[in-house]
């Protein structure tokens, strides 16, 4: 009786231990709720307020003016509109203070508006522009694919990306998922200006705080003029901020006097992003001349760690929401993970394991937990690409272990696409990290398996974006994508001269949860 006892309680810890080395590390399925809440007109892109209960959605109209109207979510009905007079916002000028009781629209100044009633409070920051750069980088190119009869006023246009080197030339990831151009106590505003400085703004009254210099002329490269644009941020706790530039020294500040703290030492070549860790303890910076990311001691200036040389160029490219471990994209088009307490290489992708290169994966989305790393797939870019598909299901994006490198799953669509569709790809994960969602030409949800889990109405070709809590999925669907049958089948009616017509894009906004 006793070894019949033991033997039991033996395979019990043994599936116990299987169970508890799954990716997910859960043995049950995911079960996920959703529900359509609200439908509401189409709009080029979506802004959530922190307290998740208004959507400001903004379109731009003729003549360059902008119309952001706030939707209440309790009732799926507009609260007000809002006229904005400035040039067409891009997704890092719209957004909301921490408080959720004003709306930020920076254009080619600040504008402040009220959130319950869209009144304008006040105006300030004339000629100066977003800080948050990295929708600055990849503001895509429209390129026209082709133009029927000229005189029927129809084109089509596809987005095109900048190159790889490009990309390399400034941050290679372009996913980055919050915007710290604002303090966490809402109540000041970090912006962009003339001659490569930055600036700081008492969100409360408008008034001009202080102004960042950025480092004096010595160290320019030959060839290199001026200081370029500053890039910079808030730190997590607000206490610091970073700003850089591409010909200068990274610099270190107070955010509350506006005092130096620290230059982080001349860069080799030119210096490009720069971020936080998610816990404030450490600072990213990388040249790209020399391919060198440098690990900073954010409270001292001082450095920790090199991370690539000459021989093995590494970019910076994301950190870890839960720990001090951070990505680089390599020359080589590797994808690594490395250890910042340490400098010690954690691990790397198993790129065999999927038979692609990273060349042009600029996505590196972390799971809230730390554990999972999404990346985008591969797909090729040109006509002989998309035919080369052979009707087989297209890559939407892999799973990996982001303590191993090892490939937990490949998510794929269940038919083959034009592999423009997937440049519109959007991915967020689900409040505990136990679900991802990919929005594109498709919109469906997956576990951390990469098991299918439910499969939305609609696409999100034209925009996507997810509640501060998690809870709530906005996409902005496009009932033009873009397939080679839909092209060939435009083409073939703009010939006789007869146009399709198709039904106006909608927003409609779900309640996801895991049960």
């Amino acid at each position: 009786m006793r070894r019949r006892i033991f033997s039991v309680t033996a395979a019990g810890l043994v599936v116990s231990l299987l169970v508890s080395l799954l990716p997910s590390g859960r043995a049950q399925a995911t079960k996920v709720t959703t529900k359509l809440l609200h439908s509401i007109p189409d709009s080029s892109s979506h802004r959530w307020s922190p307290d998740n209960r208004t959507l400001a959605t903004a379109t731009q109209l003729a003549g360059g003016r902008n119309l952001i109207v706030l939707y209440d979510m309790a009732s799926g009905k507009p609260r007000a509109d809002v006229r904005d007079e400035g040039a067409g916002p891009l997704p890092a000028s719209l957004s909301f203070t921490p408080d959720a009781r004003a709306l930020i629209v920076h254009t080619d100044r600040v504008r402040l508006y009220d959130a319950s009633d869209g009144r304008l409070l006040r105006q300030f920051a004339e000629a100066t522009q977003p800080i948050t750069y990295y929708d600055r980088i990849f503001k895509p190119e429209r390129k026209t694919t082709f133009d029927s009869d000229p005189g029927s006023g129809y084109e089509s246009t596809y987005t095109d990306y900048p190159s790889d080197e490009e990309v390399l030339k400034e941050l290679p990831t372009q996913y980055v998922e919050e915007s710290r151009g604002i303090s966490p106590d809402g109540k000041s505003l970090l912006v962009r200006a003339a001659e490569g400085k930055a600036q700081v703004y008492d969100l409360g009254t408008g008034e001009l705080r202080f102004t960042l210099e950025p480092v004096p002329d010595a160290g320019v490269k030959k060839g290199q003029k001026g200081y370029g644009d500053a890039l910079g941020e808030f730190s997590p706790d607000g206490k610091l901020i970073l700003t850089t530039h591409r010909n200068r020294t990274p610099r270190l500040w107070n955010a509350a006097t506006g005092a130096l703290v620290a230059d982080l030492a001349p860069q080799p070549g030119v210096v490009i992003g720069a971020r936080f860790s998610a816990d404030g303890k450490f600072i990213a910076t990388t040249s790209f001349d020399q391919g060198v990311v440098k690990i900073w001691d954010a409270a001292t200036g001082k450095l920790r760690h090199t991370v690539g040389s000459d021989k093995d160029r590494n970019y910076f490219a994301a950190w870890s929401p839960a720990s001090n471990s951070f990505v680089t994209k390599t020359r080589k088009w590797e994808v690594n993970i490395w250890d910042a307490e340490t400098g010690a290489l954690v691990a790397r992708l198993d790129g065999k394991a999927v038979k692609e290169k990273f060349e042009d994966n600029l996505t590196f989305l972390y799971s809230p937990d730390g554990r999972l790393l999404l990346t985008k797939a591969r797909h090729p870019g040109s006509f002989w690409g998309a035919l080369g598909a052979r009707g087989k299901p297209k890559l939407i994006a892999h799973l990996w272990d982001a303590r191993t490198g090892a490939l937990v799953a490949s998510l794929r669509d269940n038919k083959a696409r034009s592999p423009r569709d997937y440049r519109h790809d959007k991915f967020f994960w689900g409040p505990a990290g136990d679900f991802v969602i990919t929005a594109g030409a498709t919109v469906k949800i997956w576990d951390r398996r990469g098991a299918l889990v439910e499969e939305l109405e609609g696409n999100a070709l034209t925009a996507a974006s997810l509640s501060g809590d998690r809870k709530l999925l906005a996409v902005t669907n496009n009932p033009l994508d873009f397939s080679l049958g839909t092209t060939l089948l435009l083409t073939a009616r703009a010939v006789v001269g007869k146009l399709p017509t198709f039904e106006p894009p909608n927003t409609n906004v779900w309640r996801i949860e895991n049960n």
